[in-house]
């Protein structure tokens, strides 16, 4: 029943696309001749989250396949890779204050930062939990797909804004909606193969206190309207 989790790389496959159509317009399609505005942290930001989208696709099937050194190895990266992930993210944080129109608010400074602040925050949480678990391959495993499933909301809610002309608040409430009901499949399904649920319980919890807090922030303030 572990090929479960040994086969989660397969899935994560599907962020490439999503991370491609989320940022093409303000990114790829940029390449090769990048704007100004596109500086050195935003490469290096891309870089390093690319790096673990490749890292959620290879590791579970080097599991899966046996080759267990190289999982292990790897394993080690993420020590570092995590670290400048997060730096990346302060960077960009920094970079996106800088551009708000002035003056600035508090409340604009919080409406730019929050997002990027609380995917940081549950990535790290997650991967704490995901290493101190690292011997338990059901706990460990859940622990590293949550991780991946942060990735869908800065993807599919621009793409929903982008593509589909959607406003950016509208667009954000479902990709919250679509994170809470993977997780909550995902929990349904581990329990009902008699694998162990409640890793995705605690992924559950907190990803619905962070998407209620967004809420309450008035991220969707003029759904209301």
């Amino acid at each position: 029943m572990k090929k479960v989790f040994y086969n989660s790389g397969y899935y994560f496959i599907i962020l490439i696309p999503l991370i491609l159509l989320g940022f093409f317009k303000s990114y790829f399609v940029q390449f090769p001749n990048f704007e100004k505005k596109t500086t050195i942290i935003v490469h290096f930001h891309a870089l390093c989250l690319s790096c673990w989208v490749l890292l959620l696709i290879v590791q579970p099937l080097l599991v899966r396949y046996k080759k267990l050194k190289i999982h292990r190895t790897l394993g080690k990266f993420t020590y570092v890779l995590v670290p400048l992930i997060l730096c990346s993210v302060a960077g960009m944080t920094i970079r996106s204050v800088s551009h708000l129109p002035k003056p600035v608010s508090t409340e604009m400074i919080l409406n730019d930062i929050y997002l990027p602040v609380i995917d940081g925050i549950l990535f790290v949480t997650f991967y704490t939990l995901a290493i101190i678990n690292k011997k338990n391959i059901q706990k460990h495993s859940s622990y590293m797909i949550a991780t991946g499933l942060i990735f869908i909301n800065p993807s599919v809610a621009r793409m929903g804004s982008y593509w589909l002309n959607l406003p950016f608040y509208i667009s954000l409430l479902c990709t919250v909606l679509l994170i809470d009901l993977i997780t909550i499949f995902l929990l349904f399904y581990l329990k009902k193969k008699g694998l162990n649920y409640r890793s995705f319980a605690t992924v559950l919890a907190l990803f619905l206190m962070y998407h209620i807090s967004i809420a309450g922030l008035g991220y969707f303030r003029h759904w209301f309207q």
